[in-house]
C-alpha cells in the first residue's frame, strides 16, 4: 500500500532490487540507489553512478552482503559502504582492460556459501566460452578459468539450493542441470606468473 520513489524520469530502468540488512538496493543500468528503510519514513541514503547493472542475474546475495558485478568492476555493498572487489590494500587486483575485454553485457555472478567465493561467469547468453573469474571473499584472491563453465551455451541465473551448492541450467532446449565443483583435475599445461623478483638487488 505504500510506494517509495528513490528517482523518477531519470531515463534508466530498473533492473534489479536486493535487500540486506534495512536497506534496498536499486540497480538500474547506469546507477546504484540505496534506500534507508529502517525508520518509519523511507528516504534516499546514497546514490553511486556508474555501479548499476546491465542483467538481472549481475546480482546476488551473500552473507557478507550484496554482491553485483558490471562493466566496470566487481562490488560488494556490506551494510556501510560499496567496496571494489577489483581492488585491495590501494592497489588493482585485475587491470580496467583486462577487466573489460573479459566482461560482456551479459556477465552474471552467483555465490558459493561453502567456500565463501563469488564466480562471475563472462556470458549467459551463449555467444562466448564459460570463461569465469572466481574471488575468494576470506583471501581477497582473483583465479580466472578458462572454460569452466559449458562453452557457448545459454545459461541461467544462478542460485543456491538447500545444501548451499551453486546451481544453474544451461542449453535452452534441453535444460541441463549443473553444480559448481572445484574437484581438482590433472593439466599438462600449466603457467604460472608472478611479480618481478630481484631479491634485493633490482641492478
Amino acid at each position: 500500500s505504500n510506494i517509495v520513489e528513490a528517482a523518477i524520469n531519470d531515463g534508466e530502468s530498473i533492473v534489479s532490487l536486493q535487500e540486506f540488512a534495512d536497506r534496498i538496493l536499486q540497480f538500474k543500468e547506469q546507477t546504484l540507489y540505496i534506500i534507508n528503510v529502517s525508520q518509519d519514513i523511507e528516504f534516499l541514503e546514497d546514490v553511486h553512478k556508474f555501479k548499476g547493472v546491465l542483467h538481472t542475474a549481475a546480482t546476488c546475495k551473500t552473507d557478507y552482503g550484496v554482491a553485483w558485478v558490471n562493466r566496470l568492476g566487481c562490488y560488494l555493498y556490506d551494510g556501510k559502504q560499496v567496496i571494489n572487489l577489483l581492488e585491495k590494500g590501494g592497489r588493482q587486483m585485475i587491470k580496467e582492460s583486462d577487466w573489460l575485454s573479459f566482461t560482456t553485457d551479459n556477465s552474471i555472478i552467483g555465490y558459493i556459501p561453502k567456500k565463501r567465493q563469488l564466480l562471475v561467469l563472462k556470458d549467459c547468453s551463449g555467444s562466448s566460452v564459460g570463461d569465469i573469474y572466481l574471488y575468494d571473499m576470506v583471501t581477497g584472491s582473483w583465479v580466472q578459468g578458462n572454460s569452466a563453465l559449458t562453452d557457448s551455451q545459454e545459461h541461467t541465473n544462478f542460485v543456491n539450493d538447500s545444501n548451499g551448492d551453486l546451481v544453474w541450467s544451461h542449453t535452452s532446449d534441453t535444460g541441463t542441470m549443473k553444480m559448481w565443483s572445484d574437484t581438482s583435475t590433472s593439466t599438462q599445461n600449466l603457467l604460472i606468473q608472478t611479480k618481478d623478483i630481484d631479491l634485493g638487488t633490482p641492478g
